[in-house]
């Protein structure tokens, strides 16, 4: 009998997943582990976060799975919701299972515990590409009415394999957001046809951003996962390459393209308009006559924003941050938005990339990031990577949708990963502002962020946060006096372990011994929870991690 996955719950998407009877939920709702921060704000909570997790079978073979329930706050990942997925990950690396499947539903960032969402999406994507690593495969199976959208579409672009139904949604930023910030004309969200065409599962799977489609049918996802258990796709600097060149290769060939069907006009599709119309058998079968476009090595790393002139005056200029960190022995410049370059100080040599302008990270600024990374793996092994830090977080355009933004900013993530597994280390540093996604794939995912105590980071303001959460703003402000999780702060972020520590050197000395503290100090794993719950931030994250991988 047919069942609806968008219809469906997370408990019984599971229950109809795996194997009868099979799954043994950890830290389920009579445990009653929940956000902390909810009751605050007057907001109901659920016993599980939101997120159901535990071990099961799949055509007989052991899984771990999660899977987010759309039906409370969107899926949104808060505090504990993302540390019961961290929790999973690590019990995934002493279980050794086939897979870990996610059956992804979410908005992204829970707007009510903002702070602690943003870190815990960049410590679910350090976490995942922990199992991968391993190689255990990790499968994301994307079929709720919520979408997958924000943090969590980055997630999923860092798994193995995507399965999508036809009803899916896969993307960044919603068409709400897009709307709000550039109007109608931009991206029209009551359009249902042109956001499906944008970020529906059929786009996704002829643009090869979801390897698998299917119908909205639970034994449809059943099967495409059990076809892909064991399956790995390691994460290497030649994965990693070709991904770069097929990514670059979408730039180049679509880059002018405002609608999805100017697209699969290009793929070869002779009747783009009928794509809709087609059944998931039908648009596989049409796929497969598909041929692949170019991947010119050097497409899509140019016209990058130039800066403005005045566009230095902001918490700390670049060119007066660099002579601090390195007494003028340095060749970094920007191109655009974009730095890059070499510096050196005490006879060592660091590879310098970042963003400046308050830049907002679209395709061809994650993609010359990324470039940058990868070329300093290649030809500079050990070399440590200083990541500067100064975005508005992701471009809110169509374009950047249409072309799949998510997976851009995910290579770039998984780009910096290679680096620090490769024996790099990697240090970020927020010198200016950081927001939302373009922070999440850059200072984020280093080996350790830190910033300047000027600097800004968050993930909205507060009157917008009240309107999107219909919370006062009086209110608000007054909790965020007491508790670092609602509102926008540099310390903040220190009191939740996002940020290591502020770099206070008022001269160029004390900032460059703060460089050569961080170059020779800064911890490998990921100790972000811990140090949250020693400051008083984060006080549940590191408990749950630690009750999931030991379960």
């Amino acid at each position: 009998m047919n069942r609806s996955f968008a219809e469906a719950s997370a408990r019984e998407r599971i229950a109809h997943l795996l194997d009868a009877g099979s799954f043994r939920e950890i830290l389920g709702p009579a445990e009653r582990v929940m956000s902390p921060h909810l009751a605050q704000l007057d907001t109901p909570a659920a016993f599980d976060d939101g997120v159901a997790i535990g071990r099961g079978l799949l055509q007989g073979q052991p899984v771990l799975v999660a899977a987010q329930e759309g039906g409370f706050m969107g899926g949104g990942v808060g505090e504990v919701h993302g540390a019961k997925l961290v929790g999973l990950f690590k019990l995934a690396l002493s279980d050794r299972p086939q897979a870990v499947l996610v059956l992804a539903e979410s908005g992204g960032v829970r707007l009510h515990e903002a702070n602690a969402g943003l870190i815990g999406i960049s410590e679910v994507m350090r976490a995942l590409l922990d199992v991968r690593h391993a190689g255990i495969p990790v499968l994301m199976l994307i079929g709720g009415a919520k979408g997958c959208f924000g943090g969590m579409g980055l997630v999923a672009r860092c798994a193995d394999h995507v399965v999508m139904s036809d009803l899916a949604r896969l993307a960044m930023s919603g068409p709400e957001v897009i709307e709000s910030s550039h109007g109608v004309e931009e991206f029209d969200s009551k359009d249902l046809a042109l956001v499906w065409r944008t970020t529906g599962g059929k786009h996704r799977f002829l643009t090869g951003d979801c390897d698998v489609l299917v119908e909205d049918d639970i034994g449809a996802f059943r099967a495409a996962a059990g076809a892909a258990l064991g399956r790995t796709r390691p994460v290497t600097l030649e994965s990693l390459a070709d991904e770069h060149a097929l990514l670059a290769g979408r730039l180049a060939h679509f880059g002018e393209c405002h609608d999805a069907r100017e697209i699969w006009s290009r793929l070869g599709l002779a009747n783009a308009a009928q794509v809709t119309e087609l059944d998931t058998a039908a648009l596989r079968a049409l796929k497969s006559t598909l041929v692949p476009s170019p991947s010119p090595a050097s497409a899509g790393e140019t016209n990058l924003h130039t800066p403005s002139p005045t566009s230095a005056g902001g918490a700390a200029s670049w060119p007066l941050l660099l002579d601090r960190l390195f007494a003028g022995q340095h060749s970094v410049h920007h191109e655009g938005e974009l730095l890059r370059g070499t510096a050196q100080i005490q006879g060592r040599t660091l590879a310098i990339v970042g963003t400046t302008d308050h830049a907002a990270i679209g395709v061809e600024l994650a993609l010359a990031q990324a470039r940058v990374v990868l070329d300093t793996v290649r030809n500079h092994p050990g070399r440590p990577l200083l990541l500067l830090v100064d975005t508005q977080g992701q471009r809110l355009r169509h374009r950047d949708e249409l072309l799949g933004i998510n997976r851009y900013m995910a290579h770039l993530g998984c780009c910096i990963e290679l680096a620090r597994r490769s024996g790099h280390r990697v240090i970020g540093l927020v010198y200016d502002q950081a927001l939302s996604g373009g922070f999440i794939t850059s200072g984020l995912i280093a080996d350790a962020c830190y910033a300047l105590p000027e600097a800004q980071i968050r993930v909205m303001r507060l009157p917008a946060m009240a309107r999107v959460t219909k919370i006062d703003e009086k209110r608000l402000e007054a909790l965020s006096l007491s508790n670092p999780v609602f509102a926008p702060g540099v310390q903040n972020y220190v009191a939740m372990g996002g940020v290591r520590a502020l770099w206070h050197g008022d001269l160029q000395g004390d900032l460059q011994a703060e460089l050569l503290m961080a170059l020779d100090h800064t911890p490998i794993i990921d100790e972000r929870a811990r140090d949250g719950a020693a400051r008083g931030g984060r006080q549940l994250a590191a408990q749950v991690i630690a009750r999931v991988a030991a379960a």
